[in-house]
């Protein structure tokens, strides 16, 4: 992690224009069609490391500055229904016409360590950054990065606010089940990782949301390469429990995926199960595990849940470069309805995305999905969503 205190580096600027057109339609008639159109523009800074007069053990302390300014305004007509993109108020009901989003971070580096304070962007359990609607999620807090040796990655943090993807302002954690909904005063966490040998990686995560639960995370990623073929192993372990008397939470989440990569061939092959008392727990706020083996629009964590993941996925670059496609299918089963129904669900996606290969049109990217999800007992539905992306960085 050098990089954490290299003065060479140079600030950086990105600049991304974001078109979303997102629709959901339910087979039920008697529920709202849900979705909007919006356009976003937003401008990132990273400052490079700049040396301060203090020195420890001869090593320079480092300082620099981060900023973020994330802005979309709505296309569409209110559809007055919430659609996970836009921000809603439900005292009128209204879809916002514009929201923004903006925030700050201090950083400090020494060797190879690295303290911010301010806006975090985090990839992590239970705090992803989540790009699959509009503005992206970010957070508040404080974390302590470290690349202690070699092998080993230390980070430490803690989150006093999350910022979702369809809100503007930075605010508490909550969770919600039962119709009860509870408050966090903040997120404190531990994560490892360590290079075992070239082909194997572990990690271990640890996180504290205040008042509400604490979540283990163990996972493993081994990757076994040939002159003509890649095999990709990954097994995950999630477990999560209640902190305090709020909510009853006692699960687990144990994931398997094989990966094979052959020439422009993908194919995945995964297993999920959730194993306790209750359902995986997910803060508000859509806040997605982007950790699970293949988290999907349904997410397939609901207790005693077994899944079945099926993915293939193509890369045209010797036809079409720039274009690659993907097909998803999941099945869930072993769970059920609130009155005690077995049910099962099965989601299935087609991903396509193209980016313009042509130098006066660089930068630009096209990505379509179409998700159709089905289950016994609920509601069906089908979902497209279109993006046009650019992104210039100076």
């Amino acid at each position: 992690m050098s990089a954490f205190a290299d003065d060479t580096a140079k600030d950086e600027w990105k600049f991304t224009l974001k078109n979303a057109y997102i629709n959901r339609n339910f087979e039920n008639e008697n529920l709202k069609d849900t979705g909007s159109w919006s356009q976003a523009a937003s401008l990132f800074y990273n400052s490079r490391m700049v040396d301060t007069p203090l020195t420890i053990t001869d090593k320079p302390l480092k300082i620099g500055v981060d900023a973020s300014v994330q802005y979309a305004v709505r296309l569409s007509s209110d559809k007055h229904v919430a659609d996970t993109v836009l921000p809603f108020d439900r005292e009128t009901q209204s879809q916002a016409p514009d929201y923004l989003k903006h925030g700050a971070t201090l950083k400090l580096g020494y060797d190879k360590t690295l303290l911010s304070v301010g806006e975090l962007w985090l990839d992590l359990p239970v705090t992803a950054v989540d790009a699959s609607r509009q503005l992206l999620t970010s957070y508040w807090g404080t974390n302590l990065k470290s690349q202690l040796t070699d092998q080993l990655y230390a980070e430490i943090g803690r989150v006093e606010k999350v910022s979702p993807r369809n809100a503007e302002d930075f605010q508490k954690f909550s969770f919600t089940s039962n119709g009860k909904t509870e408050y966090s005063d903040g997120l404190n966490y531990i994560d490892l990782r360590y290079q075992v040998m070239p082909s194997l990686k572990a990690e271990y995560y640890f996180g504290n949301m205040q008042d509400l639960y604490n979540k283990h995370y163990l996972g493993l990623d081994h990757s076994f390469n040939t002159e003509n073929f890649t095999l990709g192993s990954k097994f995950k372990y999630f477990n999560a429990k209640e902190d305090g008397n709020n909510f009853n939470i006692d699960a687990q989440n144990i994931g398997l995926l094989e990966t094979l990569k052959v020439n422009n061939h993908t194919f995945g092959l995964g297993y999920q199960q959730i194993i306790g008392e209750s359902a995986y727990p997910l803060p508000d706020g859509f806040l997605p595990e982007t950790y699970f083996i293949n988290w999907n629009a349904t997410g397939f964590f609901k207790k005693d849940e077994k899944s079945y993941h099926f993915i293939y996925g193509y890369n045209f670059k010797d036809y079409i470069p720039g274009f690659n496609a993907a097909v998803k299918y999941v099945y869930g089963d072993s769970f059920k309805t609130a009155d005690g129904k077995e049910n099962n669900e099965s989601e299935s996606n087609i991903i396509l995305n193209y980016a313009f290969q042509q130098p006066f049109l660089k930068g630009l990217a096209l990505q379509y999905i179409r998700i159709d999800y089905n289950v016994e007992h609920g509601n069906d539905f089908g979902e497209d969503r279109l993006f046009v992306n650019y992104t210039k960085r100076f």
